[in-house]
C-alpha cells in the first residue's frame, strides 16, 4: 500500500473534513492520526503505525531528541475512523498544532499521509529550493 497524491477540501467549523476517496480506499479502519515534524499532521493504518512505535521503542530513551521525537508522534496520537459522510474529526488540540484553517492539503508520502494547512504547504513549497534538499541524496 503506497500513498501518493495531493488531494484538497475544506475542513468545518467542527474540524471534520473528507477524506480523499483515494485514501479511503486504502487506509483501513482504525487509523492513527499523530502530530508531524513539519507542524503538520500523519495519519499511519494501524499496520504502519505499529512499525512507527517499534522503531520509536529501539531509541534510546537517554537521548533527549529521542525523547521529543516519542512525545511528538506517540504522544498526540489518537486512533480514529471515518463517519459515515466519509469524514474524519480532527481533533482541536491538533488544528491548533497544524495551524489549520479551512482549506486542507492532503499528500500521500508512500507510507502515510500528511495533512497540511494549504497556506502553510504553499509557503513551504514556493521556499523550498529542491536542488539543496536533494544534494547528496542517493535518489
Amino acid at each position: 500500500m503506497g500513498f501518493s497524491g495531493e488531494y484538497q477540501n475544506n475542513m468545518d467549523a467542527k474540524g471534520r473534513v473528507i477524506l480523499p476517496i483515494k485514501f479511503r480506499e486504502t487506509i483501513g479502519e482504525p487509523f492513527v492520526l499523530t502530530k508531524g515534524i513539519d507542524r503538520n499532521l500523519y495519519i499511519y493504518s494501524m499496520e504502519e503505525w505499529e512499525k512507527v512505535e517499534k522503531r520509536l521503542a529501539a531509541l534510546k530513551m537517554t537521548d533527549s531528541r529521542s525523547r521529543a521525537l516519542k512525545r511528538l508522534l506517540q504522544g498526540s496520537a489518537i486512533e480514529l475512523e471515518i463517519d459515515n459522510q466519509d469524514r474524519i474529526t480532527i481533533p482541536q488540540n491538533l488544528r491548533i498544532y497544524a495551524n489549520l484553517g479551512k482549506e486542507l492539503l492532503f499528500v500521500g508520502q508512500g507510507e502515510y499521509i500528511e495533512i497540511w494547512s494549504k497556506s502553510s504547504f504553499d509557503e513551504m513549497s514556493d521556499n523550498m529550493n529542491y536542488a539543496e534538499v536533494t544534494e547528496g541524496l542517493d535518489f
